[in-house]
């Protein structure tokens, strides 16, 4: 299986010359949002109503917020989520639904507006476009990976996720998970049973890579399961 530390230049692996270490996932992120935008665009208008798998987030709220992180600069970013913070009683996940509410009830919002959003960041991230206000990190793979496997799950459409951008962002999101997941993850290894990844040391946890995300990112209370024995 892949050795997905390589990509990654985090702190807690083996310290050795990190030149090489990936900073840019242009290639991957436009490929989740290809696959985003054409699974998105013919969908009815009831579809994009449906709850998410973020609990009281609607698809249209998840894809609306993923169209404005990915088109946002990050100082605008940084006073929008400020002033919503503070608006919210400082209350993270309250704050970061608020946004994505607003976009998502912008002229912008719409299913037809978002779904030519999303081709447009795509094919600036495919043009290798790496701006203040085309984000190609792996921050803003993070996001729109989650959000493509969060929309396939919701509504029951395919959608293909590159196996080194699920693997990359399961990593990272493993290191950066909440205590109460980390309590499940720690000292196991994780491993994708429909992708060439898998990382950590211990016992093997497996599951599917959208199964292990949905999880990592709180989308799902059903944790990877230990792996059959010989």
């Amino acid at each position: 299986m892949s050795d997905l530390s390589r990509y990654l230049p985090l702190s807690n692996r083996p310290t050795h010359d990190e030149s090489a270490v990936t900073t840019t996932w242009n290639v991957e992120l436009a490929d989740v949002l290809g696959a985003l935008t054409a699974a998105l665009a013919p969908l009815p208008d009831a579809a994009w109503a449906s709850a998410s798998r973020r609990p009281d987030w609607s698809v249209n709220e998840v894809v609306a917020h993923l169209a404005w992180r990915l088109s946002t600069s990050r100082r605008e970013r940084w006073r929008t989520s400020a002033r919503s913070l503070a608006e919210q009683g400082f209350s993270a996940a309250a704050a970061e639904l608020a946004i994505a509410r607003r976009a998502a009830a912008s002229a912008d919002g719409s299913p037809t507006a978002l779904v030519a959003a999303l081709a447009r960041l795509r094919d600036a991230t495919a043009a290798g476009n790496d701006d203040d206000t085309v984000q190609t990190g792996i921050g803003a793979l993070a996001e729109a990976v989650i959000a493509a496997v969060d929309v396939a799950a919701s509504i029951g459409v395919p959608i293909a996720v590159p196996e080194r951008a699920s693997g990359a962002v399961a990593l990272r999101r493993a290191l950066e998970a909440p205590t109460e997941i980390k309590a499940v993850t720690r000292g196991c290894t994780l491993a994708a049973t429909d992708a060439d990844w898998s990382f950590g040391h211990g016992p093997v946890l497996q599951g599917t890579a959208a199964e292990i995300l949905l999880f990592l990112y709180g989308r799902s209370d059903t944790a990877p399961r230990p792996a059959p024995k010989a």
